[in-house]
């Protein structure tokens, strides 16, 4: 089913409404950083991850497109205040492959689904149209755009549409490229995902996710450096990512199967 007219004047209302309530502003902050909760990785970056630009989340397999979606979400809590509505816009393909969000589990995740707008569309076109509006609205914190594979609407004209928007308004755009493959060149940030073992305190606990972030492209103001490769778990209480313990190894048993973590609470399959 395709965006009649209606409803994506509907989504443009209620996003010129959230600007009308008077809430907080990112206008002009690409100075403005966040830290991610590892200092190395801050000082990479320059001072921590920046709002008004685009953070590109890529999964390193097929099999880490969980994990990658996983990570995507620890950005949106970096970046978005749980009193700031976000949004998420989706390819109708991405939550038939991967499920659909979860209230319940975003909540447990550290993020506030009552602050979340979800958008679900049938095709690259309109995911862009939607993620570009969106950017506009200085009133959000973050838009989450998830279209699926690599369609050719997601060129280079088209990306750095999207990035000026960003550093327009100051809201953050992360693309969460399930399914795909070609890299976006206006990016500030790149990550390659991977599932990593998740630990545990006790052995009747079930252990934070854990990812095998690598960061391939940083074109941050002030970078300090090119990038690097950090084992990362997602702390919900705190909103942060921390370093894990490096004595876990992250390659592959022999037989070939993915390393173990923990399944990710955030998306739930379609029944």
């Amino acid at each position: 089913m395709s965006v009649t007219r209606e409803a994506f004047m509907a989504l443009k209302q209620a996003i010129e409404g959230i600007g009308r309530d008077g809430a907080r502003r990112f206008g002009g902050v690409e100075r403005d950083r966040v830290s991610v909760g590892i200092p190395e990785i801050d000082q990479i970056l320059g001072g921590g991850l920046m709002h008004g630009a685009t953070h590109d989340v890529m999964a390193l397999t097929p099999r880490d497109l969980s994990a990658a979606s996983g990570f995507a979400l620890g950005l949106v809590g970096l970046l978005s205040p749980r009193e700031m509505p976000w949004v998420w816009i989706r390819q109708d393909a991405a939550g038939r492959e991967l499920g659909e969000p979860y209230g319940p589990g975003l909540a447990g995740y550290g993020l506030n689904p009552a602050k979340l707008l979800l958008v679900k569309v049938p095709n690259a076109k309109e995911a862009l149209r939607a993620a570009e509006e969106s950017l506009r609205c200085q009133a959000l914190s973050v838009v989450l755009l998830e279209p699926w594979g690599d369609p050719k609407q997601l060129d280079l004209t088209a990306t750095r549409r999207l990035s000026l928007a960003a550093e327009e308004s100051g809201v953050a755009l992360i693309t969460l490229r399930s399914g795909g493959h070609s890299p976006l060149g206006s990016s500030r940030t790149r990550w390659e995902i991977s599932a990593a073992p998740s630990r545990s305190e006790t052995e009747f606990e079930v252990g934070l996710p854990a990812f095998l972030g690598r960061l391939v492209v940083n074109r941050q103001a002030g970078a300090g450096g090119p990038g690097g490769e950090w084992i990362m778990e997602w702390s919900h209480d705190k909103c942060l990512f921390r370093q894990a313990n490096s004595i876990l190894g992250v390659s592959a048993p022999c037989n070939g199967s993915a390393p173990e973590t923990p399944s990710l609470p955030h998306l739930r399959c379609a029944s």
